[in-house]
Order: structure tokens, then C-alpha cells, then sequence
């Protein structure tokens, strides 16, 4: 379980806003995208409001019980920012593979240099909002002081610490050097991640697989296909996981710290990370999936 701390709170009056007057989604960021670029620690008001405007699906987390968490990375925020609006009316909120409606927004903004703060932001905020009877609280709250004052609010505590094996997801469906470069990709398009290790049978990584090197493998044949230079069951054919491989893998052990994870997927943009353990393929971390087990907590 996550080590939690008593801290500051993540929200206080100054950041809530208890009426929105918005009527769609795309209304919402903009009304709370004005709100959140005047607090103190917006250095560039203009960036930041076109950054939140153009936020979409895969940016938005349903919380559940119609509260929603739009969220970026942003250097026209200095540490991170959160602020929570509510709307007078539910709104129908594009989520990652469903519409639904709500009325509790909380948008989180965190600066790069924030590393893992942004994620336990993020954990943070969507704990707060899960707990049971926060929801109906908030809605019926009068006033940002009111719901400042709500237990569940004022005396939120932050996640310190989790370690990734809390947080990745667990090695399931391997991909071997010599399988069928279709095969892997079926393989592939069955999950959600945009790259797998490629492993031997003692479970220890040889490569890695991204949906980039499908691409640049299949899109030839399908091009030569379409325009009449080929058959439409080529692309691919012939060719293994070890042909179109990257040998070059970073990974990290299991027990490497959330921060060094965090720090490795923004800063050096490897994204799956594979996670070992006596050098054997144990899991994988995304900045997705991190950011979904981390609202487990």
C-alpha cells in the first residue's frame, strides 16, 4: 500500500470554484481553464489556457459518481496546480473508450521538472474525490469554503511513496524472437501497451517491439497492395520479431523507486518501461498505466 503524509491541502477556497456556468465539455476547459491560469504559480497564462483547451479524452479520468479529472504536464505551470470546478448541470465528458456525465471537475497541471509530484497529484486528488459521499457533497455545497471544509478535502493526506510493483502492470502475453511478425502484432493489438519486450523462454528481455516497427514493417507491403504491385497478404509475411526488433531495451529492477520510473518515461520518453526481477521480464510501466494504478489507492 502507498505510503501516505499529512501536508498541505490539496485544495483550499482559492481553488475551487462552486458554480460553473459552462454547458459542454469543450466550455468547461475554457471556464476553468481561465480560473486555473490565475493562480500565483501560472508563468504563462496564455500557453496554459490553450494547452487545457485542447485536452480531449485521453486526458480526462471518470473518478466515478460524475466526477472527472482532466490532466498535463505543462512548463507554463512553476511545481503543480490543482483546481476544482462545479458545473450547475452534468455535462457529457469524452472519456478514454466511453462518454459519460458529471458535474465535479478537478484539473491537474504539473511542470515537467515536477517528475513523479505529478502523478501523486494526480493519486492525490482522485483518492480525495472517491470518498464515498464526497461526490453529493460537493454538489450540494453553497460556497468554495464549503467544500474546502469538507473532511474528505481539508484533511486529505498525499501519497508519499509507492513502490512499481504497486503500479505496473504484470507480465502476461510474450513475444519471442522467432514468432511471426504477425503473430506479435496480433499480440500487441490485443493489449495496450505500444511496445512489448521480446523475451526468450527463461523470461529474460533480448529486445523490445514497438507499434512504430509494426508500422514500418507492414505499411510497405500494404502501399505496393493498394496500388497493384502486390498481394494483400505479403506485408509481413516471411518476416520474425528478431528482424524487426530494437536490441537497445532500458529497463528497470523492482525495487527502483516510482520517482526513478517516473523520471525515466517523461525525461527520456521510454514508454512501455519493462520492469525485471534476477533479470527476468516481471512487468511493464506506461504514463498511462501509471497513472490508472495509481488511482487505486
Amino acid at each position: 500500500m502507498p505510503a501516505r503524509r499529512p501536508s498541505r491541502p490539496t485544495l483550499d477556497a482559492s481553488r475551487i470554484v462552486p458554480r460553473l456556468e459552462a454547458t459542454s465539455y469543450a466550455e468547461l476547459l475554457d471556464e476553468l481553464g481561465e480560473f486555473a491560469a490565475a493562480q500565483p504559480n501560472v508563468v504563462d497564462r496564455e500557453r496554459l489556457l490553450k494547452e487545457i483547451s485542447g485536452l480531449g479524452g485521453d486526458d480526462t479520468l471518470a473518478l466515478g459518481g460524475g466526477a472527472f479529472l482532466p490532466h498535463l504536464r505543462s512548463e507554463a505551470v512553476d511545481g503543480t496546480l490543482v483546481v476544482l470546478g462545479v458545473t450547475e448541470k452534468p455535462l457529457r465528458v469524452p472519456t478514454e473508450g466511453e462518454e459519460t456525465r458529471g458535474r465535479v471537475f478537478a484539473l491537474v497541471a504539473a511542470s515537467k521538472g515536477a517528475g513523479s509530484g505529478y502523478l501523486e497529484e494526480v493519486a492525490t486528488t482522485a483518492h480525495m474525490l472517491r470518498t464515498e459521499g464526497v461526490i453529493e457533497a460537493i454538489e450540494a455545497a453553497r460556497t468554495a469554503e464549503e467544500i474546502a471544509d469538507l473532511e474528505a478535502i481539508a484533511g486529505a493526506q498525499r501519497i508519499q511513496k509507492l513502490s512499481v510493483v504497486d503500479v505496473m502492470d504484470p507480465a502476461s502475453a510474450r513475444v519471442y524472437p522467432d514468432m511471426d511478425l504477425r503473430d506479435a502484432a496480433r499480440i500487441m493489438a490485443r493489449g495496450r501497451h505500444s511496445g512489448l519486450p521480446v523475451v526468450n523462454k527463461r523470461d529474460e528481455i533480448l529486445g523490445m517491439i514497438s507499434e512504430k516497427d509494426l508500422i514500418r514493417s507492414f505499411l510497405p507491403g500494404y502501399l505496393r497492395a493498394f496500388e497493384g504491385d502486390g498481394d494483400i497478404d505479403q506485408p509481413g509475411e516471411g518476416k520474425s520479431v528478431k528482424d524487426v526488433m530494437s536490441k537497445a531495451v532500458m529497463c528497470l529492477p523492482t525495487d527502483a523507486s516510482i520517482s526513478e520510473a517516473a523520471s525515466i518515461i517523461v525525461n527520456k520518453n521510454v514508454d512501455p518501461l519493462p520492469l525485471t526481477k534476477d533479470g527476468r521480464w516481471v512487468g511493464l510501466i506506461s504514463r498511462r498505466s501509471l497513472i490508472r494504478k495509481l488511482l487505486q489507492f
